[in-house]
């Protein structure tokens, strides 16, 4: 969800080479989180209508990332989302490790399994268990759970993030080349 943020909010950073980065299909992108964000608020317990909206959302954000694959950081975000889709569909919910949660400071009752129909507890009949919610990451002011697709995706949003910080660096260093030409100095490179 935070990567889908962060690419929605490219366009509106101001001076950030970021907005410079040509994305295609955005509104693929912002319909995927609308209909997340409506099936969380609207249908948060039925896990029929949360199925519904994980295929929906997965078919938009699909789209989006492979009419982007040519942007720095896409492919891997791509490969990350497509492992969290493979485990979530072996297991028809996200199977979540509630010792990796203890780990990361999430109580039993924070990580609210029990009333989630889109994760589960990790079990030892987990299908694909180490793509599953398995990496604990202790930040005090948002401990959570991840999966390696999960870490996938950030690491390619933040290489989206690097990348669009390259044409700052050719623009100043085109600036400050003299030619040959505009010396004043006759026989000096300097």
């Amino acid at each position: 969800m935070i990567a889908v943020l962060a690419l929605l909010a490219a366009p509106f950073t101001g001076g950030s080479r970021l907005a410079h980065v040509r994305l295609r299909a955005v509104p693929l992108l912002a319909a995927a989180a609308v209909v997340q964000l409506a099936t969380s608020a609207l249908a948060p317990g039925s896990g029929t209508v949360r199925i519904l909206a994980l295929v929906l959302t997965s078919v938009l954000v699909g789209l989006f990332v492979l009419g982007n694959l040519r942007v720095a950081g896409m492919p891997l975000s791509g490969l990350g989302l497509l492992l969290n889709l493979v485990v979530v569909a072996a297991n028809g919910a996200m199977p979540v490790s509630e010792d990796a949660a203890a780990r990361a400071g999430i109580s039993p009752a924070e990580l609210a399994l029990a009333g989630d129909a889109m994760r589960e507890p990790l079990t030892q009949d987990t299908l694909l268990g180490r793509l599953a919610d398995v990496i604990p990451v202790a930040a005090p002011w948002w401990p959570q759970v991840v999966s390696p697709g999960d870490v996938l995706v950030a690491a390619g949003v933040g290489l989206l993030l690097v990348s669009a910080r390259g044409p700052q660096t050719a623009a100043r260093d085109k600036r400050s080349t003299v030619l040959a030409s505009e010396s004043t100095t006759i026989g000096s490179y300097s």
